[in-house]
């Protein structure tokens, strides 16, 4: 988890709560992102002058929406970098994995990792199909998952990307976010409100964009049981495979 630092304020003022491996809450009221038609997400670059408030993560700057959760994932201890960050709206049942990678300037590369998923999905007893939506094809179907007591079932997801000035952004909703159009659509927003910060140093297409927790932020062992699981499917990571994320 983390906790505020001693007289430290973060970026968002907002009070952590202890949850998974790395958590924010936000709790203070903030309207939903504005919809970007399409237009997002951003790069660094070329980053809209609006009045969204934003959580900054270093590689990835996210939207920041009332009574949210910001769960980071896959911990580079030696780095203090984390591989994937999860909005969560845990009253609504909802949640948007968010994950940036390094691409090639020719993009293409959403293309190659819905085959991957499909894939991976498939050989795991999953199912996925193919569709059309804001961001362009997307997957949604069933993924292995694993309730809070362990029991082994499938989980609904919807699985869509966005690619920038030689990165990729790959969405993962879950929960009513998946489910529900209008939970979806609020879900979407927040993704198309990010700002991708790749960096200028040379990475391989597939290379995590490293994330890093907000200033005023420091990390400490949280001992208490993870109240839910949720099933990260990387196949950026020594090719296809499914993990459990806590």
């Amino acid at each position: 988890m983390f906790k505020r630092r001693k007289g430290g304020t973060d970026d968002t003022g907002a009070e952590p709560v202890s949850d998974e491996t790395a958590t924010e809450a936000v709790s203070d009221p903030a309207p939903a992102p504005a919809s970007a038609s399409g237009e997002g997400p951003f790069d660094i670059s070329a980053a809209p002058d609006d009045e969204i408030t934003r959580v900054d993560l270093g590689g990835l700057q996210i939207p920041i929406v009332e009574n949210m959760q910001l769960h980071l994932e896959g911990h580079n201890e030696e780095a203090n970098t984390f591989a994937l960050a999860i909005v969560v709206l845990e009253e609504q049942g909802a949640a948007l994995q968010l994950m940036a990678v390094a691409a090639p300037r020719s993009g293409g590369l959403w293309a190659e990792v819905m085959d991957e998923l499909e894939a991976e999905i498939q050989q795991a007893g999953g199912t996925m199909t193919r569709g059309e939506g804001r961001f362009g094809p997307e997957l949604s179907g069933q993924v292995p998952a694993q309730d809070p007591d362990g029991n082994q079932g499938m989980q609904v997801a919807r699985f869509v990307g966005a690619e920038g000035n030689r990165w990729f952004v790959r969405g993962m909703f879950m929960g009513l976010a998946a489910t529900s159009p209008a939970m979806g659509e609020f879900f979407e927003d927040i993704l198309a409100g990010c700002i991708v910060n790749r960096g200028e140093r040379p990475m391989a297409p597939g290379d995590l964009i490293p994330l890093t927790p907000p200033e005023g932020l420091e990390s400490e062992e949280d001992d208490d049981e993870d109240e839910g699981t949720y099933e990260d499917l990387e196949p950026f990571e020594r090719g296809p495979e499914i993990t459990e994320t806590r």
